[in-house]
């Protein structure tokens, strides 16, 4: 079977959950299923790694295959790019195999209007061309003028109840696009039951269609090392204790709610404590700033800016708390990974995360500022509570692994070809 999938959210390192579910996913159903070829389609090509010496000729010679591919309204054709078999010389070629082939639709989709060109003309003849069985979008987005069925990845309906938080442009498109690609679907997954609920009462999709795929925690994730929490609090804060956020900063994610929390937390005598902010902007960022400036605690709010792995396992492990209180998430990666570090949670007490936290959190409305604060001072006084949660809530972060997560994702696509996979 050959199974195309949209690879326009697939990075070596991924910039959000859309992306690590797209990597993750896609490296496991790759690893599980040799027998099956798998044809990965996005809007640029990977750069390739230096290759020393004499190799470097021949790896250019060698590492790519060209193809031509007439696109509509293109005459004379346009050269392709699949990378084959000799990829693994190129940086940032995010899943290896030798089922894989990568094929390149050259043209940037940084813009709605260019979402719709790409995915409704010039994907669509991709799929006959490469004899697609079915196709799968992880971020949702999929072609409507093809015959090949399709699975689209639904992590969220943030666009339909909070369409203020989203620009205008990508909104109308999602609130418009969106319930034509859940009806139109062969299958809808997604990532919670919450979300799976979501779409089926709000695009009125049979629930019996919607498939819970779970994002994962990475096996880099664990419990700090000895004496690796305090190395890691003398780096990022001087040695002194904090509270931890972790996700892009958008209006979604509430950090307002959260600056306002610590200061509260401040104020009322909690302590020395620094509130770290890891992560990048991402859009309507100008609520934040204003919360920043006007904050008389802004010296002890630090940005660290987006982080590896590696070192966000180090904040996660030496943080006294993740503090997380978005208005609305689908999952809430940071959750599972806070937890597989030992590290307490702050959360919403809305949308996924009660869910997903599995209840080893605090869960608070986001809209409490009072009650994120007061539990901030719960965790800095009762050892007794921080322990539990943290064993709890490892015990639960257990529940979710990449691995299930790619499985999970087979079963929909077993489902979709009526089990021929």
């Amino acid at each position: 079977m050959i199974i195309a999938i949209n690879a326009r959210t697939l990075r070596a390192v991924p910039r959000d959950g859309i992306g690590w579910f797209t990597l993750e996913v896609v490296r496991g159903i790759v690893r599980d299923h040799p027998e099956h070829r798998f044809v990965l389609i996005g809007d640029r090509r990977y750069d390739r790694l230096p290759v020393k010496g004499d190799r470097q000729a021949e790896g250019l010679r060698n590492a790519h295959e060209s193809k031509d591919i007439k696109l509509p309204g293109n005459g004379e054709g346009h050269k392709e790019r699949l990378l084959t078999n000799n990829y693994r010389d190129y940086y940032g070629v995010p899943v290896d195999g030798d089922n894989v082939e990568y094929v390149t639709i050259p043209i940037r989709t940084v813009h709605p209007l260019l979402w719709q060109v790409w995915h409704e003309y010039l994907l669509p003849p991709v799929l006959r061309r490469t004899g697609a069985d079915l196709f799968i979008a992880p971020d949702g987005m999929m072609p409507l003028r093809t015959d090949v069925p399709c699975i689209p990845v639904i992590h969220d309906l943030n666009h339909e109840h909070r369409p203020g938080d989203i620009p205008r442009g990508e909104c109308r498109y999602y609130r418009r696009r969106f319930p034509l690609f859940a009806e139109r679907g062969v299958r809808v997954a997604t990532v919670s039951h919450y979300s799976a609920g979501d779409i089926s009462e709000k695009y009125g999709i049979n629930p019996g269609k919607i498939d819970v795929v779970p994002n994962g925690v990475a096996d880099i994730f664990s419990p700090p090392f000895p004496g690796e929490a305090e190395e890691t609090r003398r780096q990022y804060t001087g040695g002194r204790p904090y509270f931890l956020f972790v996700s892009n900063f958008s209006p979604r994610k509430n950090v307002e709610a959260v600056i306002r929390a610590f200061e509260i937390f401040r104020r009322n005598g909690g302590g020395d404590y620094v509130l770290l902010l890891a992560g990048r902007r991402l859009y309507l960022t100008k609520e934040m700033d204003r919360h920043l400036a006007a904050s008389p605690y802004g010296k002890d709010i630090l940005f660290t800016g987006s982080v590896t792995r590696d070192v966000l396992r180090r904040l996660y492990g030496a943080a006294e708390a993740l503090t997380f209180v978005p208005w609305l998430e689908g999952f809430g990666i940071p959750v599972v990974e806070a937890q597989r570090c030992g590290t307490p949670c702050i959360l919403s007490d809305s949308s996924s995360l009660p869910e997903v936290s599995g209840g080893a959190a605090l869960c608070v409305s986001p809209a409490d500022a009072d009650a994120i604060a007061d539990a901030m001072a719960s965790l800095v006084t009762d050892g007794a509570l921080r322990r539990r949660l943290a064993a709890e809530g490892h015990a639960n972060s257990l529940r979710y692994t990449w691995e299930k997560a790619a499985g999970e994702m087979w079963k929909s696509i077993m489902k979709a070809t009526g089990g021929t996979a």
